[in-house]
């Protein structure tokens, strides 16, 4: 799932004219920028902002929370256990507990509580086998903004490098209603406005901002 799109882009651009193959830079240099932005985005801060899969083998210790690596959870999908203890002839990952009445999911938390009213599961190492999805599925507005202004950026870069190429240094280069002349203050102002907001986005995501916790350990 990227975290923004062209229509993002070319919005935060304030043109009114979309990307498209005779646009330059073309739709297809935009998604591609948009997706190398977005894997810069997962590696500065160690984790994914969409939903992805996880498998968990776990040890049961009989406490009734048990914490899961990843967060915010979006679903359990399976909730698998053995009923005898590994080592023994009978172990095996192979009975299912049910959600709502042997645990319930605290998404936001990234828990998982054991009823044990309902389900009383054996202690000890690889009882349990939980697969569920965690991440956000919409993505967090801090990430979208983040990832909007970085290729907006590249846009305007990539256009400002072309007129070096071509010797246009000094002249006027345009996107959509943004101006950004050696001359104009305003143009000037607004690239570094925008540099300025992807600093300060960099900084809110460093700080966990509006953002929960999702890699735990």
């Amino acid at each position: 799932m990227a975290y923004t799109n062209t229509d993002f882009v070319a919005s935060e651009l304030h043109t009114t004219t979309s990307f498209s193959n005779t646009t330059i830079p073309s739709e297809d240099d935009v998604n591609r920028w948009i997706g190398e932005a977005d894997a810069k985005i997962d590696n500065d801060y160690g984790r994914s902002f969409g939903v992805t899969s996880y498998t968990s083998t776990m040890d049961y210790t009989g406490d009734d929370r048990i914490q899961l690596k990843h967060a915010p959870i979006v679903s359990v999908t399976s909730f698998l256990y053995s009923t005898s203890k590994l080592g023994s002839t009978g172990y095996g990952l192979t009975n299912t507990a049910t959600e709502d009445t042997d645990y319930a999911v605290y998404t936001d938390a990234g828990e998982v509580l054991i009823l044990t009213q309902n389900f009383q599961p054996k202690s000890g190492p690889k009882m349990f086998e939980i697969t569920y999805t965690a991440g956000y599925a919409t993505t967090p507005k801090t990430v979208q903004m983040l990832s909007t202004k970085l290729v907006a950026k590249r846009v305007i870069d990539s256009i400002m490098e072309q007129n070096l190429n071509e010797n246009n240094t000094g002249k006027s280069v345009s996107v959509g209603s943004i101006s950004i002349v050696k001359s104009s203050n305003l143009g000037i102002n607004q690239y570094k406005m925008l540099q300025t907001d992807i600093s300060k986005l960099e900084d809110d995501l460093s700080k966990g901002f509006g953002i929960y916790r999702y890699d735990s350990y």
